[in-house]
């Protein structure tokens, strides 16, 4: 995706067919995130057979729709949506595993773990200022896997990080 560009970042993955029409009419990018359920009660009971298979295969058909109408697949980048509606577990799944995501057009994949509440639950870490740590690690393993674009709140931790790693790897 070009720098600058416009881009639609859209929570409900694409669930709105306004959206879908406003994204089609713009031609601009768009960042087509999964979330199981709706904001107010998408963490109560969430559950999943396979989430990799069923978070690729939803945001997939999302982005094929788009494509399918002619809409560039380089302006299409996948979220899977780290913490919205999904439980610990789940989360690790989708972290561990996001080369599904890219689908057949090779989607830009984004991440947005930063200050989550899977560290609350992984590590204990109540407030989400207490969070980098583990926001920090998910940005190095995110970095290993090729992952495209991280979505962070602490931007300064995230260059020195990734600027080291890009060093340490020559």
């Amino acid at each position: 995706m070009e720098a600058g560009a416009d881009l639609v970042n859209d929570v409900s993955g694409l669930r709105d067919v306004a959206m879908v029409e406003l994204v089609l009419n713009s031609g601009c990018g768009v960042c087509i995130m999964h979330m199981q359920g709706e904001p107010g009660q998408m963490q109560e009971y969430p559950e999943y057979g396979d989430v990799v298979l069923e978070v690729s295969e939803s945001l997939l058909a999302s982005a094929q729709l788009l494509v399918g109408r002619g809409h560039p697949p380089e302006l299409i980048c996948l979220d899977p949506g780290i913490g919205f509606g999904k439980r610990l577990q789940h989360n690790l799944d989708l972290l561990r595993n996001t080369s599904p995501l890219r689908g057949q057009d090779d989607f830009s994949v984004v991440l947005g773990a930063s200050r989550k509440s899977l560290f609350r639950d992984l590590l204990g870490r109540e407030h989400a200022s207490q969070r980098l740590a583990g926001t920090l690690a998910v940005a190095a393993f995110a970095s290993d896997a090729g992952i495209d674009i991280l979505r962070v709140h602490d931007v300064e931790e995230h260059i020195d990080l990734l600027k080291t790693l890009e060093e340490l790897r020559r």
